[in-house]
């Protein structure tokens, strides 16, 4: 089932130095979305100057470009404090900034990129909240990338009515609650998410999380023991973390590599 394409024009900049591929991608903007007023840009410079004048909703930026790194473009921006637009990165190399778009939830595309990716992406950046709520992604996304390999890395947690971004080293524990996720953060403070367990153990098992049950997803720094008998973890906080026998040997291997 297609997303619904809101019927007002919505302006797009595409900034790609490579022809071909900016091309392609233009023939699929055009084809499957008609309200979408494109421009086109192949550096930084030209970029900028486009976006002085459009101030385009959508971004959609190749990171290297001939003159630069599209990023330098994008904290110009969000320093002035531009919020009226949202931005899809396009980039051939899966290197650390994607662990930053992910934790961040910012839309990427990875080269070389299908008509689906782009329609996909495009789609799901169109049907987002509201702009506040992108500028708290945009924060987490650059602070992520900044402090890459540091214990200060944040996480977007989207509920029902808010937006949380918040420290991950502040997650005692995530729990499995059917398609939706409780965030257990200290001092006793929770957040249901509605997305499953599995892709929050994708992007926090970087940072000292295992999974050791398949409601459990576990910060190793608030541990305090195993307790190999009873099969269960208890936190700092005194809370017990039951330990699957499937998982035993992987949380056993997790801290003779501590």
């Amino acid at each position: 089932m297609e997303t619904a394409i809101p019927a007002r024009e919505i302006s797009c900049l595409l900034v790609e130095d490579d022809s071909r591929s900016r091309e392609f991608i233009t023939a699929v903007l055009t084809k499957r979305f008609k309200t979408l007023l494109l421009y086109e840009a192949g550096d930084l410079k030209k970029a900028e100057a486009i976006f002085g004048k459009v101030q385009p909703q959508l971004l959609l930026l190749d990171i290297n470009l001939p003159d630069g790194n599209s990023f330098e473009l994008l904290e110009k921006l969000y320093r002035k404090k531009e919020r009226n637009f949202k931005v899809i990165f396009i980039t051939a190399h899966a290197d650390y900034a994607m662990q930053a778009f992910r934790f961040s939830a910012l839309d990427f595309l990875l080269k070389p990129v299908t008509p689906g990716d782009v329609e996909n992406a495009v789609a799901r950046v169109i049907d987002t909240l509201q702009q506040e709520t992108y500028y708290l992604q945009l924060e987490a996304f650059f602070q992520n990338y900044r402090e890459e390999g540091s214990s200060e890395k944040k996480i977007v947690l989207k509920t029902s009515d808010r937006i949380h971004v918040i420290k991950a080293k502040d997650i005692c524990y995530a729990q499995a609650d059917n398609n939706y996720t409780v965030f257990s953060l200290e001092p006793d403070k929770k957040i249901v998410v509605s997305q499953p367990l599995k892709v929050f153990e994708e992007r926090l098992s970087p940072l000292g999380f295992i999974r050791v049950h398949q409601s459990y997803l576990v910060n190793f720094s608030h541990v305090a023991m195993y307790r190999k008998k009873e099969e269960h973890l208890v936190l700092n906080n005194g809370f017990r973390i039951p330990v699957s026998k499937s998982k035993k040997a992987r949380v056993l291997a997790f801290f003779d590599s501590l």
